[in-house]
């Protein structure tokens, strides 16, 4: 794990998570490389990403993802006002979990300065919109483990939870598998699809709790190395699906000029979701930004960031010219933003 204790990005494009492999130790070392891999999976939940961090002085930090240390004050969807009252339960959660670590692990010794983290997606009513997990109350649900610097496998620590305090393990909600072969992944990359568009049309987790409706997708891992986060991926379905990129089309180097101009209007079009959007406009209220035309600029330097990260990708694969992309993403935000928050004030 990193010095940073952020949950990592995930990312989407399974074509540039099995080009990152060759940076995997685990599987580089491997020679000849597997014909195949076993990738696991668990439900994505479209709530808001939120974690508690357990150091061994008892020390309790929650954050989120924009936001290092929540407070009851300083709150993302009031889940640090839940979790204040917890304290026991949360301490004698830490402790079975590295109950368990030392029985996976005897004899390795548990470094005092790396807290426990507990990453997860705070979910229920009023927190997102069109999935079943708004007919819940609040909730917290435990997606990754972080113990003793690594992430540790989500099968062997999969009963840790505390349902009595509403804190659910997301493994209870169903793990899947798809093996992928690497010389052609084209079948796996469609059943890995056919999965999420399945938890999409029902959510397993709010099934778990007697409400039927949408989900999201699901958070793939590897099953040989699930510790590595660079290649963890997603996938979603239904209205949750993202927009690819257009391929540049052909043409003379006349057309150079205003075919990347297209190309990056078009990327930008695709790129530029109502849900990425939304998700810019809730990042300035996770960080407590007036949303007003004092908002603007960090509406749109979040949005251009996220497009460039999140799609580098394609990208690059593409040969997309970043500069006119920026500015194409611009256009389409901008005016967004404007009318959105006109729509706000009112």
């Amino acid at each position: 794990m990193s010095e940073s204790t952020l949950y990592p990005k995930i990312r989407t494009k399974l074509p540039e998570i099995l080009h990152d492999l060759q940076y995997i130790h685990e599987f580089a070392s491997q020679s000849p490389p597997p014909p195949a891999l076993t990738v696991i999976g668990t439900v994505k939940l479209h709530g808001t990403h939120a974690d508690i961090l357990i150091y061994h002085d008892n020390t309790i930090v929650l954050q989120s993802r924009n936001c290092l240390n929540l407070s009851t004050t300083a709150d993302n969807h009031n889940f640090a006002t839940a979790m204040a009252p917890k304290t026991a339960a949360l301490l004698a959660l830490r402790d079975r979990y590295y109950a368990r670590f030392q029985q996976l692990n005897p004899g390795v010794v548990v470094d005092d300065s790396a807290p426990l983290v507990l990453a997860g997606e705070w979910v229920g009513a009023s927190i997102q919109k069109r999935v079943a997990l708004v007919h819940l109350s609040k909730r917290f649900a435990i997606i990754s483990v972080n113990l003793n610097g690594r992430w540790v496998p989500d099968s062997l620590y999969a009963d840790l939870d505390d349902e009595s305090e509403e804190i659910f393990n997301i493994s209870r909600a169903g793990v899947y598998h798809v093996t992928i072969d690497l010389a052609a992944p084209e079948a796996a990359e469609a059943r890995l699809q056919e999965v999420a568009e399945e938890v999409a049309a029902a959510c397993p987790f709010a099934r778990m709790f007697g409400v039927e409706g949408a989900g999201e997708g699901v958070v793939w891992k590897f099953d040989d190395f699930p510790h590595r986060e660079r290649v963890w991926f997603k996938t979603k379905g239904g209205p949750f699906k993202p927009n690819y990129a257009p391929r540049p089309a052909k043409g003379p180097p006349s057309d150079r000029v205003l075919g990347e101009l297209k190309m990056a209007r078009e990327c930008a079009k695709a790129w530029c979701s109502d849900g990425r959007l939304e998700q810019a406009w809730d990042y300035l209220r996770e960080i407590g930004k007036e949303r007003n035309s004092k908002g603007l600029g960090p509406f749109l330097k979040w949005i251009v960031e996220d497009v460039c990260v999140e799609e580098k990708w394609d990208i690059e694969e593409s040969g997309v010219n970043v500069g006119l992309l920026k500015k194409a993403v611009t256009d389409i935000a901008k005016p967004w933003y404007i009318g959105k928050s006109e729509v706000y004030a009112n």
